[in-house]
């Protein structure tokens, strides 16, 4: 019986992005279990309006998910898997994020900074013009460049750097993910509302719905260790 085409597939890919990070978390270098209550409070707000824009979008019939590769359990209209889904996947990106900051502290390089938003929200800018009316490269791609505005706008960008090479090494590790849900496929894409453009299996909207993500949660973490230093050091 293969595993990763049965009712097992979801969960299995689960464990598998969780489990190396999970334990690395220890690595004293890195020691991301002391940034736990960070990831929490940055992942929450992130995965709550993720998982409505899922309900939305699955509702809408913009995707939808295949029983034959599920456990089983539903909540709402998502099953169970989806839910873990925005708990692991997070936690693996920002793991990544971390590792990234603690063996290469020179990576950050503000001059970049600007010019890697003019480069996002052009590319925003041209996904929407090629799709009008394509609800998931609409709501992808809109709400990504608006994101990247709002950080220029406030000069919030000190983490871009950091963010883009995470977001870049992450493409790994989600493109076997990613190949096997939309492979099998576990989660079935309704090719009107997107772009029709597929890397493998993989639309094109992915890579950026979790681009989006990732800046939303990396930028949320950022700003809650920014507010608990200047705590700190008025408290000193």
């Amino acid at each position: 019986m293969n595993l990763l085409q049965s009712h097992y597939t979801y969960i299995i890919l689960i464990a598998f992005t969780i489990s190396g990070p999970f334990l690395l978390s220890f690595d004293k270098k890195v020691a991301f279990y002391k940034e736990w209550k960070h990831f929490f409070w940055a992942m929450l707000p992130t995965s709550l309006a993720y998982i409505l824009w899922d309900v939305i979008a699955t509702k809408t019939g913009v995707w939808k998910f295949n029983t034959e590769f599920l456990l089983g359990p539903f909540i709402g209209n998502l099953p169970l898997e989806e839910y873990l889904f925005f708990i692991v996947v997070p936690y693996a990106c920002l793991f990544i994020y971390a590792c990234l900051k603690a063996y290469f502290p020179k990576l950050s390089k503000p001059n970049w900074h600007n010019a890697i938003s003019a480069i996002v929200i052009i590319l925003c800018l041209v996904a929407q013009i090629k799709a009008p009316g394509h609800a998931y490269t609409w709501s992808t791609f809109g709400l990504l460049g608006i994101t990247f505005v709002t950080l220029q706008a406030i000069r919030f960008t000190g983490h871009l750097s950091y963010l883009m090479a995470a977001w870049t090494v992450a493409l790994i590790p989600m493109a076997f993910v990613n190949g096997i849900l939309t492979g099998n496929p576990v989660l079935i894409y309704d090719d009107a509302e997107n772009l029709g453009i597929r890397i493998g299996t993989i639309p094109f909207e992915d890579f950026f719905y979790n681009l989006l993500y990732m800046t939303w949660m990396i930028s949320l973490y950022e700003w809650y260790k920014l507010r608990e230093r200047r705590t700190m050091h008025h408290q000193n």
